[in-house]
């Protein structure tokens, strides 16, 4: 395997390096995983350098059915340690990772040098800024969302998941799954920062509901969306990474393994973990209908990032997804409640700005976490 390989490797991991050979030049493993109390749902999650174009996302199983995440970032980065040091998650997964495989002696070097800069104050500061910039997009989509307060809501759960990363870099914690499962991290930003975070999310995201609805309704969603939309008309023009995120989402088996996990979360006594995981991948289903359709116009998109309002989409192309989306994402919601859940995010944002600025990573003057239009005047009751 060339200058440094894995001595205690799975047969998961002997399979996978033969699927892989000539396809990479260096790969790290996660280790120590953040979420390692479901231990029968956990998969092996590697980070590879090798011939992308950009961060591309990919599934496989082993024949011993081991689910193994692999996240490609381009070979060319392996000569850029400050590059991957500011880059948001990637910095947290090489950070959480060990090397694995090395095929021309590369990654070592680069793993030192990344190591070197990681807290390096400009660095620090822009890669913080990059996990918040999440947040800041986030609170701006719901003044496009005021018409769809589950789904808003959900921007919300989006912003928290920000705010939680920024803690926990600045507390120089590895958080490379914070967007999913954060409920892993908690505990261990909570010491750091010395505040109680838990109650309070929940409260504020009401993930407090009941998870086996939330499942039913993304098992419906995943049935309707790969009956109608498996088959994507991609332009010339798509990028390789919406495409490979598209076909990530639509596996079913993809979709079985996400569902075992939230059940062990449920049956390791966290429910609220698994309400999370399940509004994340109801809303990542949902978004495969609507880039299907942008690939029908020709349009190049980011997956995730909606390029246009949800709620009028998916009203004009797929409203039968409305309300599984609905129920995934918690349910009815009145205007004012997602007003309130709104002002304790923000509080939770002071708090992170001020925490930074106490480690000394005061970040420049930040755009305004605001919606991008103010709700309407009509408040429900």
């Amino acid at each position: 395997m060339g200058a440094a390989q894995c001595q205690r490797e799975t047969p998961a991991l002997q399979w996978l390096s033969s699927q892989l050979a000539g396809r990479f030049r260096a790969a790290f493993l996660r280790e120590a995983l953040a979420d390692d109390a479901w231990l029968s749902q956990v998969d092996l999650d590697l980070m590879v350098f090798g011939d992308v174009p950009g961060f591309r996302p990919e599934r496989r199983f082993a024949p011993d059915g081991t689910a193994i995440d692999l996240a490609w970032y381009p070979a060319a980065w392996l000569s850029q340690p400050e590059r991957l040091a500011a880059a948001g998650l990637a910095a947290h997964r090489l950070k959480s990772a060990r090397l694995l495989w090395d095929v021309t002696g590369d990654a070592l070097p680069c793993r030192q040098a990344f190591e070197d800069r990681l807290y390096q104050p400009a660095v620090h500061r822009q890669r913080i800024e990059v996990l918040l910039d999440i947040g800041h997009l986030t609170v701006r989509e719901i003044g496009v969302t005021w018409d769809e307060p589950p789904l808003a809501l959900f921007w919300l759960q989006m912003a928290h998941a920000s705010c939680l990363a920024a803690l926990a870099d600045a507390s120089r914690l590895g958080c490379p799954n914070i967007f999913t499962r954060p409920f892993a991290h908690l505990p261990a930003i909570e010491q750091a920062c010395g505040a109680a975070l838990r109650d309070q999310m929940v409260n504020t995201l009401r993930l407090d509901s009941d998870p086996a609805e939330a499942e039913t309704a993304v098992r419906a969603l995943h049935a309707q969306v790969s009956e109608r939309y498996a088959q994507p008309r991609w332009p010339e023009a798509m990028r390789d990474v919406t495409r490979a995120e598209y076909a990530y989402h639509l596996s079913a088996e993809e979709l079985a393994w996400r569902l075992a996990v939230a059940r062990e979360m449920v049956a390791q006594g966290q429910p609220e973990a698994a309400v999370y995981y399940l509004r994340f991948w109801a809303y990542a289903l949902v978004r495969l209908a609507m880039v299907w359709h942008r690939a029908a116009e020709g349009q190049d998109i980011a997956f995730l990032r909606p390029e246009q309002p949800v709620r009028p989409d998916l009203a004009r192309h797929s409203p039968e997804l409305l309300p599984l989306l609905s129920t995934a994402l918690g349910g009815p919601l009145a205007l004012r409640e997602l007003q309130s859940a709104l002002a304790r995010l923000l509080s939770l944002h002071q708090f992170c700005c001020a925490f930074l600025s106490s480690r000394g990573l005061a970040l420049a003057p930040e755009r305004s976490w605001q919606p991008h239009r103010g709700a309407p005047r009509h408040v429900d009751t």
